[in-house]
């Protein structure tokens, strides 16, 4: 289950483009600013799916590749947050 939780992960922080930027600390905590905040998927969005359905993620527009458009919703942003122990701001913040 816990490799399972950490696709989740991976696929919410490449969303928001953690891995082009580091978090920052401020006062011994942690943050981070996302410069973007969409994820393109292929023919299998089964994972992106369920983070809809737990209302971490929205699903947008098809996009050529067969699969959809998806961007991380402020629970998304709170709960990736919470896994990750630091503060992540919403890109029009």
């Amino acid at each position: 289950m816990e490799s399972g939780k950490n696709r989740y992960i991976e696929l919410a922080k490449h969303c928001i483009g953690m891995g082009q930027r580091k978090p920052y600390t401020r006062h011994g905590k942690l943050f981070y600013r996302p410069y973007r905040n969409y994820y393109a998927s292929g023919k299998n969005h089964e994972e992106w799916d369920l983070m809809v359905d737990a209302e971490y993620a929205k699903r947008g527009e098809a996009n050529s590749h067969g699969g959809y458009i998806y961007y991380m919703t402020r629970k998304g942003l709170d709960w990736l947050g919470k896994e990750l122990n630091m503060h992540i701001y919403d890109e029009s913040e």
